[in-house]
């Protein structure tokens, strides 16, 4: 009976650990398209297509492109799944734009996250090698707080000067708090290019609570093999959570698009690991 009892108890605290509020709980403000999950979620310097549209919208006038993307997220033992649909276009128009439909569910019953969200974004070059942009978000969630309806805001801003480049967004801007969609500031360095490999690290701020702000730490690398191949890898340091992540990706590529496969581990804890896919089209 004592057995039972503490097993009893166990089994309670792991599914209250299951909590879409928890740290490093699989939802849109900890994880991002496939690329930049693959390497740890540094990529703010770095963004060029689709990833853009979750991670810093400057990056969308970058590179010349038209690609639609379609992507799934999949955690059984937190529960999680994710579907996301996304649409860019910076190869027809002056103003490159994208639109992002993500589907989201996420955490045990009493501690739950499901709805979708909506996003449009939107980038310009301003100069050589300067890159502005924006994203405009609508969020109908129902979270443990209650119905999200909200609208918000992210800025970014993209530098690239040869093979260095760095990057700063401020994401979720609205007129009041949102639940689960913390307002957040992050600033990234990168080397490299798309052609050939990447060195990332980026640093996350949530600002939700400016008495304790939460601070995030990440890093990546992305190195293609050949033309048909780009291997990943990064790690995430939540430093007030004292959580560690790994991740690792491979991207398959072809002259009408692309698969990419994303594994990402929380290296203790109960919900230790997620699965991430997406398909590209390429409609250049």
């Amino acid at each position: 009976m004592r057995l039972g009892l503490v097993f009893l108890l166990l089994s309670g605290a792991a599914v209250a650990d299951n909590l879409v509020q928890a740290p490093g709980a699989p939802w849109p403000t900890n994880v991002e398209l496939p690329r930049a999950t693959a390497m740890g979620g540094a990529h703010a310097a770095i963004a060029s297509g689709n990833d853009a549209l979750m991670v810093n919208p400057a990056g969308l006038a970058q590179v010349r492109r038209y690609h639609f993307e379609l992507d799934g997220v999949y955690d059984s033992k937190f529960p999680a799944q994710a579907i996301l649909a996304s649409l860019v276009d910076s190869a027809s128009t002056a103003v490159a734009s994208g639109l992002l439909w993500s589907r989201w569910a996420s955490g045990q019953p009493e501690g739950r996250g499901e709805g979708w969200g909506l996003t449009l974004g939107y980038g310009s070059p301003v100069q050589p090698g300067v890159f502005l942009g924006g994203a405009t978000k609508y969020l109908r969630y129902h979270t443990p707080s209650g119905l999200v309806q909200k609208l918000a805001q992210d800025f970014g801003v993209l530098v690239r000067r040869g093979s260095f480049g760095w990057g700063a967004t401020i994401q979720n801007v609205a007129t009041d708090k949102i639940a689960l969609f913390p307002l957040t500031a992050t600033a990234g360095v990168a080397w490299g290019n798309d052609a050939d490999w990447h060195l990332a690290f980026d640093y996350r701020a949530d600002l939700s609570d400016t008495s304790n702000v939460r601070n995030k730490f990440a890093a990546g690398v992305e190195t293609l093999v050949g033309d048909a191949f780009a291997l990943r890898g990064g790690a995430t340091w939540d430093a007030t959570a004292s959580q560690w992540w790994l991740s690792a990706g491979l991207g398959i590529l072809t002259e009408k698009g692309g698969l990419q496969i994303v594994w990402r581990r929380r290296i203790e804890g109960p919900y230790d690991q997620f699965f991430e896919g997406g398909l590209t089209i390429y409609l250049e």
